[in-house]
């Protein structure tokens, strides 16, 4: 059980502690000055549970995780972020279980310290938030390159291919997998006069890309956060390359990946 009473001494008179409160769970909450970026504060967990004395755990109780979800940021969405929880943890020597960040504590008397290294985590953590980019804003190229780097494809951005009549021809990436290189141009828009004009300027370059001499395969990935393609545009395109959603991700990895 813990001694309340001691835990209040080993913080007393350290700025970093707002208020300490027992809940009715026997846990010690307490408030630090930490902040979450919307300004809210951070507040780490001493846990009540059967422990070997005189080890003690601090925990979130998974509060981080939550604040993330509820603006629509999963952590463990992409390699790129769960390296960025890895690193975060690693640094302050934090470990996750299930949602919840934790901390191991030799003794009561390393609480002032543990409490600052989870609250650093706890912050860290929720930095994710500025990975979250808006659809309105995002172009689809960052999208696709963020699947490609997230299924460790190698590829390049923006490369010149010859063409028919020995034109350069740039396409959005070139990708390579196992056994097959992927040309991939990319439709997006919001207005459809727009999409209709974009559509017909890459149907254009993988008519000028579809020689004997260039092997690649062609692949059209369209935005579907918009309905605003035309469906004679799209017919035109599949006959001159795969046509993919942006949204089946796992397709396009498993396509440029083969």
């Amino acid at each position: 059980m813990i001694d309340f009473e001691a835990v209040q001494r080993q913080v007393s008179g350290h700025a970093i502690v707002r208020e300490v409160t027992q809940l009715p769970t026997r846990h010690v909450r307490i408030e630090t000055a930490f902040l979450y970026p919307e300004g809210s504060a951070v507040d780490v967990f001493l846990i009540d549970e059967t422990r070997p004395s005189p080890a003690a755990k601090l925990s979130d109780l998974a509060n981080t995780s939550q604040w993330l979800l509820n603006l629509q940021v999963q952590p463990w969405l992409s390699k790129k972020r769960q390296a960025y929880v890895d690193d975060a943890l690693r640094i302050y020597n934090v470990t996750k279980q299930g949602g919840a960040l934790e901390l191991e504590l030799a003794s009561l008397e390393r609480l002032i310290d543990g409490v600052v290294r989870l609250g650093q985590a706890c912050v860290r953590v929720a930095d994710l938030i500025y990975t979250r980019r808006s659809s309105i804003q995002l172009p689809v190229t960052d999208e696709v390159e963020e699947v490609l780097a997230d299924a460790e494809l190698d590829y390049d951005q923006n490369p010149e291919l010859e063409g028919r009549y020995g034109r350069p021809v740039r396409v959005d990436f070139l990708v390579r997998g196992a056994r097959t290189t992927s040309a991939v141009l990319t439709l997006s828009s919001r207005n459809a006069s727009q999409a209709h004009v974009q559509a017909n300027e890459i149907f254009s370059r993988w008519y000028d890309l579809d020689v004997p001499a260039r092997r690649e395969r062609r692949v059209t990935i369209l935005d579907d956060r918009s309905d605003v393609y035309r469906d004679d545009d799209l017919q035109r395109l599949r006959e001159k390359s795969d046509v993919l959603a942006l949204s089946e991700r796992t397709t396009i990895c498993d396509l440029f990946a083969a």
